[in-house]
């Protein structure tokens, strides 16, 4: 009777690097292309073009499916946008993006998606349930009376 094999364990800490710099590489239209994430000033740069997309992806929010089918959706919704952002995280001209075929812009979509997609999410979150919290200055409660009075001091 043969033996259930136990999936091999990656050692510990060796997707660290991936955690922290996520880069994607393929060969696309027969040119070699690293996707990687944005810089923290990058982002910052980048967040007016963004904000269309990240208000997209809230409506996404508790509706059924999957993220592809989010991040398709609103792509497709957004295209211009997501040309430049693209274009921008693969080092590459808007045109060359805009010149691949349907295979290629595909994997493209995919490795930026891969690479970026928590910089969307987290933004499309964090303003989703600021949205969530009541209108309004909200006070807070006065606190609460000592659980036992002090004693009494003594007078002598």
């Amino acid at each position: 009777m043969a033996k259930k094999r136990e999936p091999r364990k990656a050692a510990a800490g060796s997707d660290d690097l991936e955690v922290l710099h996520p880069e994607r590489t393929a060969v696309i239209a027969g040119r070699k292309i690293t996707v990687r994430e944005y810089g923290f000033v990058e982002g910052l740069r980048l967040q007016p073009k963004a904000e269309p997309i990240v208000a997209a992806l809230q409506g996404f929010i508790g509706v059924e499916g999957t993220i592809l089918d989010a991040v398709l959706a609103v792509a497709a919704e957004h295209a211009d946008a997501v040309v430049h952002l693209l274009a921008v995280a693969a080092d590459v001209e808007d045109e060359w993006v805009e010149s691949l075929g349907q295979a290629d812009g595909h994997l493209l979509l995919m490795m930026w998606w891969g690479a970026n997609g928590p910089f969307y999410l987290r933004r499309a979150a964090l303003q989703w349930l600021a949205a969530q919290a009541p209108a309004g200055a909200t006070s807070t409660p006065p606190s609460s009376a000592p659980a036992t009075e002090a004693p009494p001091t003594s007078a002598g």
